[in-house]
């Protein structure tokens, strides 16, 4: 990890809509706020709260794009984006241990371009029903639909009350 301790975050528009860079993806793809955080191990978390003060409390969903942060928050849902690269760094071998769920590249690309039905893989024998909710409004899947994808790779709902999920 580098050591400057530097902590850039920044919500300016010019920056944030630069061609080319994931954080004018985020914005074309919908997203109200996106924050860019640019800083070394050590910073991120203070980077995160920083970024943090710059939305609204009440917001819906956070989306964070990386790996390290995961080593000092806990999301309700973790979604690893899988590039195929054999040559992953430590941060995303680690990432992709903490994954729910795992979406390859081109699977994802193909949704986003074609509206294809997204294929992934749920990264634990077992799924809390809350869990499995919050993955269906995420990807805009219908629960019985969910339902069937879980049952094809013989992952268990629990906690589910609502007998939603087998």
């Amino acid at each position: 990890h580098k050591t400057n301790r530097e902590i850039e975050v920044t919500d300016d528009s010019s920056i944030i809509n630069e061609k080319g860079k994931d954080t004018a993806f985020f914005k074309e793809s919908g997203a109200q706020n996106v924050i860019l955080l640019k800083t070394n191990y050590e910073g991120l978390l203070e980077g995160y709260r920083r970024a943090r003060k710059l939305l609204d409390e009440d917001i819906e969903y956070l989306i964070i794009e990386g790996n390290s942060i995961l080593d000092f928050i806990r999301p309700t849902l973790v979604i690893y984006i899988d590039s195929g690269d054999s040559q992953e760094k430590e941060s995303a071998i680690k990432a992709k241990g903490k994954a729910d769920i795992i979406i390859d590249r081109e699977n994802l690309e193909k949704l986003i371009k074609v509206g294809n039905s997204m294929k992934f893989k749920i990264n634990f024998e077992q799924v809390s029903c809350f869990n499995a909710h919050v993955i269906c409004k995420a990807l805009n899947i219908k629960l019985p639909k969910f339902g069937k994808m879980l049952d094809d790779q013989n992952i268990k709902v629990r906690y589910c009350q609502l007998g939603l999920f087998k």
